[in-house]
C-alpha cells in the first residue's frame, strides 16, 4: 500500500502546524467550564485534539491510497441453449447444471431464425479478456442465417461441447434450400437466379419449379427426384425489364408446396459518357471499344473545340485524354462531373495542377518516363481480379510525365508506376473523391498497346475491358447527396421486426435531426395508408414498425427544413416464409465437427450427467489471478472515519468526566 498526494510533501507540515495551533489555543488556559481540569490532563487532551485536527486537515488534501489487489476468477462456463422453433420443446435439463468449481452463465439464442455463428461470436465479444473456460452449445445444428459455425467455434479458442438436440430422421419432403442472385441489376440487362432444391425420400416423384413476377409466370420447369437424397441447383436467367424494386416469387410444388420471394433493385443505369481528346490517338479507339461493350453506356466522341458548346449536364462521366493542354482550359462546370484524366505527353501540367483534382505533377521540363504497372495490394475501393492484375503487370509500358507527384491524402492507387525494375509509389491508375465528385487518373498514354497485348496473351480483351469498365463504374457512380435519406432492407422475413432509419442533412451536408420527419406507409393488401412519425436517434432518426403482414410495402418520408420540403420514397417486401420450417432435419454431423475441432465432445441429452465430470477432468480449466492496481481516496476509508470519531469521543469523555 502506498500513499499518494497531489501536493508537495511539505504541505503535511502545515497540517501538523494547524493541529498544534488549534490544540495550543484551546488548552493553553482551560476554559471557564474546565477550571477543575488538572494540569496533568491538559497535555494528553491537547495531543488528542492535535492528532484529530491534523488528520482532518490532512484529509482536505485529498490523499490517495495505492494498493495492489489480486482478483481470483473461476473458469466461466457458458451454457448456450437454442430456443428456435426447430428444437421446440426446449430441454431444460441443461439449465440444471451447476458446479462450485466454475462460474456458470446461462444464455439462449434463436427465435424465428437461427444464426449459430453469431451466437458464438457474441460470446467471444462479451467474454473477451475474461477467463472463459468452455462453451456448452445445445442445438440441433440447423442454421439458416450467418456463416458456418465451425469457424466461429474455432476462433473462440476454448472447448465447445455440443449437446445434440432434434430429430435426424428424414421425412418425405422437398424444399428450396438456397437462393443466389444479384441484389442489384441494370435495366435492360439479364441476371441469373440460382435455385438449390433438396428432396428426401421422394425418389421417382416429380416437382414443378415456377418463377412469377407481378402475377406473370416467367419460368416453369419440371424437377425429377432421381434419388432419395436429392439435391440440384438450377440456374434461371431473368430479364430486368422494369426499374425499381422488383419482387420475384419462386415456388416448388409437388409432394409439398414451398415458396420463396426475392427482391431485386433494378437501376436505370443508362449513362452518357463524353470522350474528349487533345488530338487523334489510338488510345481513343481502345477506350471506346471497351466501354461500348456495356449496353448501358452511350459514349460520344467530342473534339476539344466543340466541348465548350455542349450541355455538360447531359453527361454522367467525362474522359479527358491529354487535356487540359496548352490551348484548352477545362470549363469550371466540368469540375462538377466525374472525370477520368488520361495524363500524357501533351497534357499541360500547369493547367492540370490548377484544377486541384486530387493529383498534381510538378515538372521542370517536358520529359517522360516509360512505366509499367505494379499492383497495389492495399487497394480497397473495389474488387479487381487478382489474376487479371498479374497479367496487366506484364503489359507494355506507358509514357508518363517525369516529375514530382503530389497525390491528395485520399488518393488510392490500383496500380503504381514501375520504372524499369524499380518499383515506386507514384500513382499510375488511381482514384479519389472530393466533395462528392469521384475522379480517376491514368498517368500515361499508350493504353492501346495494352489492349493488343491482352489479346495476344489471352486470346481476348477481357482483362483490359474489365479494367476500363471498373474505372468507369466506380468513377461515374455519384455519391448519395440526398438531403433526406431513408435506409431500409429490401426484404424482411415473416416475424422480423422492421426498422427504418433516416438521415437529414443541412446546407453544409451535416446531419441534423431537429425537424420532425413523418412517414406514410402503404401496403398492397390495404387501400388506406398508415401515418408514422420518426423517433430521433443520435444524429438521425429511427422508426421501429414491429412485425408486418406479408406483402409489398411502399413508403414516403417527408420533412421541412429551412422552409424547404424534402421527400424520400422507396419499397420493401415482407416475405411469407418461416426459415425455421425450411429444414427440420437435425445436423448432428456439424455438431460433432464443432466439438472435435475445438477439443471437446458431442453429447446427447441422456448423456448430460457426464458433463460435470468431463469439465472437472480438464487440466486447462483453472482459476486465473488478475493483478491490478486500485486507487482509493483516503477519505473513503471507513476505519479512518471511525478513528476520528473515536478520538473526539475520548477527548469529550475525559473532559466531561474531569468537569463532573
Amino acid at each position: 500500500m502506498q500513499l499518494l498526494l497531489d501536493y508537495p510533501w511539505y504541505y503535511i507540515l502545515f497540517c501538523l502546524l494547524a493541529g498544534a495551533a488549534y490544540s495550543f489555543i484551546l488548552y493553553r488556559k482551560a476554559p471557564k467550564q474546565q477550571d477543575d481540569t488538572p494540569r496533568s490532563w491538559r497535555l494528553p487532551l491537547a495531543l488528542l485534539r492535535f492528532v484529530t485536527v491534523a488528520l482532518i486537515t490532512f484529509l482536505l488534501l485529498a490523499p490517495l491510497v495505492k494498493r495492489h489487489v489480486n482478483t481470483h476468477e473461476k473458469p466461466i462456463i457458458v451454457l448456450a441453449q437454442d430456443v428456435s422453433e426447430s428444437v421446440q420443446p426446449v430441454d431444460h435439463r441443461l439449465w440444471e447444471f451447476d458446479s462450485p468449481q466454475f462460474d456458470i452463465v446461462r444464455d439462449s439464442f434463436g427465435d424465428k431464425t437461427t444464426d449459430i455463428a453469431a451466437a458464438l461470436q457474441d460470446i467471444a465479444d462479451r467474454y473477451a479478456g475474461r477467463n472463459l473456460g468452455a462453451v456448452v452449445l445445445a442445438t440441433d445444428g440447423i442454421f439458416n442465417q450467418g456463416a458456418n459455425p465451425t469457424t466461429a467455434a474455432t476462433s473462440l479458442a476454448v472447448p465447445v461441447y455440443t449437446v445434440a438436440l432434434g430429430d435426424t430422421t428424414h421425412h418425405p419432403d422437398a424444399t428450396i434450400a438456397h437462393l443466389r442472385y444479384n441484389h442489384v441489376a441494370y435495366l435492360g440487362n439479364q441476371f441469373p437466379l440460382e435455385v438449390t432444391i433438396r428432396a428426401h425420400r421422394l425418389k421417382g416423384q416429380r416437382g414443378t419449379l415456377t418463377v412469377t413476377h407481378n402475377g406473370r409466370r416467367l419460368h416453369t420447369q419440371e424437377i425429377s427426384y432421381t434419388d432419395n437424397t436429392f439435391s440440384t441447383t438450377e440456374t434461371i436467367t431473368l430479364d430486368a425489364d422494369r426499374a425499381g424494386l422488383q419482387s420475384y416469387t419462386i415456388t416448388l410444388t409437388g409432394a409439398t408446396t414451398v415458396s420463396r420471394t426475392i427482391a431485386v433493385e433494378v437501376i436505370d443505369g443508362h449513362q452518357k459518357i463524353a470522350l474528349v481528346a487533345a488530338a487523334p490517338h489510338p488510345d481513343i479507339a481502345a477506350l471506346r471499344h471497351a466501354i461500348e461493350k456495356n449496353p448501358n453506356y452511350q459514349i460520344e466522341l467530342i473534339e476539344k473545340a466543340d466541348f465548350s458548346n455542349r450541355k455538360l449536364g447531359e453527361y454522367s462521366l467525362l474522359i479527358l485524354h491529354n487535356l487540359p493542354d496548352g490551348r484548352f482550359q477545362l470549363p469550371p462546370a466540368a469540375l462538377q462531373i466525374p472525370t477520368i484524366f488520361v495524363v500524357g505527353s501533351q497534357t499541360d501540367l500547369g493547367r492540370f495542377n490548377a484544377l486541384h483534382s486530387g493529383l498534381e505533377i510538378v515538372a521542370k521540363a517536358r520529359k517522360t518516363d516509360e512505366v509499367t504497372a505494379a499492383r497495389n495490394g492495399a487497394f480497397a475501393l473495389f474488387n479487381f481480379d487478382e489474376e487479371a492484375g498479374q497479367r496487366i503487370e506484364q503489359l507494355p509500358p506507358l509514357t508518363a510525365p517525369f516529375g514530382t507527384y503530389r497525390p491528395a491524402a485520399n488518393l488510392q492507387s490500383l496500380f503504381t508506376a514501375k520504372i524499369g525494375n524499380v518499383a515506386s509509389d507514384r500513382p499510375m491508375i488511381a482514384f479519389c473523391q472530393q466533395e462528392g465528385i469521384r475522379r480517376a487518373f491514368v498517368v500515361g498514354e499508350g493504353m492501346w498497346r495494352w489492349r493488343l497485348q491482352d489479346y495476344q496473351m489471352t486470346g481476348s480483351h477481357n482483362d483490359f475491358d474489365q479494367l476500363v469498365e471498373k474505372m468507369v463504374v466506380y468513377t461515374s457512380l455519384q455519391t448519395n447527396k440526398e438531403r433526406l435519406h431513408v435506409t431500409t432492407r429490401h426484404i424482411y422475413r415473416l416475424g422480423e421486426n422492421v426498422v427504418i432509419e433516416a438521415e437529414l442533412y443541412d446546407d453544409n451536408y451535416e446531419p441534423v435531426n431537429t425537424p420532425e420527419v413523418s412517414l406514410e406507409l402503404r401496403s398492397d393488401l390495404k387501400s388506406s395508408a398508415q401515418q408514422y412519425a420518426f423517433n430521433r436517434s443520435g444524429n438521425g432518426y429511427s422508426l421501429p414498425l414491429g412485425t408486418l403482414e406479408p406483402g409489398q410495402y411502399a413508403y414516403t418520408a417527408s420533412t421541412t427544413l429551412a422552409g424547404k420540403r424534402y421527400i424520400a420514397s422507396g419499397n420493401f417486401i415482407v416475405e411469407d416464409i418461416n426459415l425455421e420450417q425450411v429444414n427440420h432435419v437435425a445436423d448432428h454431423a456439424l455438431l460433432n465437427t464443432i466439438a472435435q475441432t475445438t477439443g471437446a465432445q458431442m453429447l446427447y441429452p441422456d448423456q448430460l450427467d457426464q458433463l460435470p465430470q468431463l469439465l472437472a477432468e480438464r487440466d486447462d480449466l483453472k482459476s486465473v489471478v488478475y493483478a491490478h492496481t486500485r486507487y482509493t481516496e483516503l477519505l473513503n476509508l471507513p476505519l479512518l472515519f471511525i478513528l476520528i470519531v473515536l478520538l473526539l469521543a475520548v477527548e469529550w469523555g475525559i473532559r466531561k468526566w474531569m468537569n463532573g
